[in-house]
Parts: C-alpha cells; structure tokens; sequence
C-alpha cells in the first residue's frame, strides 16, 4: 500500500471552492466608489445569509481505496487491515473517517445462505452483489468479492382484475369480493378540494387505477362481458 495513500484520499479540492463569496465581493466594491455608509460595522469571510458556507463541502476521494482493496482480493483480511493500519493513523479525524468507509464497503461478519454472502440490516439479511464497492471475508478470513451481479429489478404483473381499452379514460374493472365486472371512466374533479374529502372513490376503485380522478363505475350487463370476451 503506498504511503501516502491518507494524502491521496483526503487532498482533493472541496467541492465549490472555485466559487466566490458575492457580499465580500460587493462590499469591496463600495468600499471602492466610497459607499462607506452602507458598509457593514463587521465583515465576514462566510455568507450572512446562510447559516453555513454552502459554496464549500467535504471532498472525498475513495477509489484508491477501493483499487487497493480489488487488487488484495485474495490475501487474507487481517495482513490487508494491517497494512492498511501502517500507513493510516486513526487519531487523526480524517483518517478515522476514511476507516469509516473502509467498514462500509468490507462486510466483516457476513451471514452465508446457500453458500453465498449476506449482510444484516434493519430489513434483515440482504445478499451481497457485485458492485465494484462491496466485499466480504469468507469463512476462511480471506477477503473476497461477491461474484454475482444484482438481478434485474422485478416488474410486477398486471392485475387480472383490470383491462385497458382503447380509450386512455375507460378501463374495465373487476371487484375481487363478489366478482362483478364494471366499466370505470375517469373524469376530472369539478372541486378537487371539496371532493376529495366528501366523494372518495371506493377504495378497490383507488388500489387498481392508482388515479387521482374521479371514477365513475357503470355494471357490465351479461351480453357486454360476453362481447369484451371477459368472464
């Protein structure tokens, strides 16, 4: 690990530093034009206005970081801690901020379900993935990282209990409790204020269209179900 890897990290402009401080800016220039009485009694190298200096943030550069630890994939955990140890010192604020990160991207006490990694979290256990950011020591103690890549997300299937027509306004839609099929037409709120807390759509209405509108349900008749081909 290289030496300087603490400087490496940390020595980055922070973020806005470029920017200028306007009520510094225009205080000089009626300091100039001889404006002096509507200068102000003290002066700040910050903003007045905000409570903080939002034109500067902390900058953080991790991936040497991260390079170091895909490159020592393989070794065991504790000789790469303890080399990482050498040439960090903790007592330092930024340092031990960086150590932080360092806990964040290698999950040290990972839960092994069907022989692959997970980490515990307030939702329970939740696999490890491939991410370029995120490792693990193995049963072994050898630092690894995860080999399979995050699933594409699910997309969940359309309701057997509502079909779209033509007509982006009219869907037909079928109650669960009793089974009755309706045609539902959407329509505007006259006063959506009003209407809102006086005439709720049905709330099986609301879980299928996911609409804000108003729907108005009319009872599909045997020979209309038989000619939309729905049962």
């Amino acid at each position: 690990m290289r030496k300087d890897m603490d400087k490496l990290l940390v020595t980055t402009p922070r973020v806005g530093s470029s920017m200028k401080n306007r009520e510094v800016k225009e205080a000089r220039r009626k300091s100039r034009e001889g404006d002096y009485d509507s200068l102000p009694r003290n002066s700040s190298m910050k903003p007045k206005s905000r409570r903080w200096d939002e034109r500067k943030q902390f900058n953080e550069y991790l991936k040497p970081l991260v390079r170091f630890l895909k490159k020592n994939c393989g070794r065991p955990w504790n000789k790469v801690y303890s080399e990482i140890c050498e040439n960090m010192d903790r007592r330092g604020i930024v340092q031990d901020h960086i150590f932080q990160h360092l806990f964040d991207f290698v999950e040290r006490n990972p839960v092994f379900k069907d022989g692959k990694p997970h980490r515990t979290g307030y939702g329970g256990l939740s696999p490890l993935y491939k991410s370029d950011w995120t490792f693990y020591v193995d049963e072994k103690g050898t630092l690894r990282e995860p080999k399979d890549k995050r699933p594409p997300w699910r997309v969940d299937e359309k309701s057997p209990n509502l079909i779209e027509t033509e007509d982006s306004s009219t869907f037909l839609v079928r109650r669960d409790t009793d089974g009755v099929w309706f045609e539902a037409s959407l329509e505007e709120w006259e006063d959506a204020a009003y209407s809102f807390y006086v005439c709720k759509n049905p709330e099986w209405v609301d879980k299928l269209l996911s609409s804000n509108k108003r729907v108005i349900l009319k009872t599909l008749s045997k020979k209309e179900k038989k000619t939309l081909g729905v049962k």
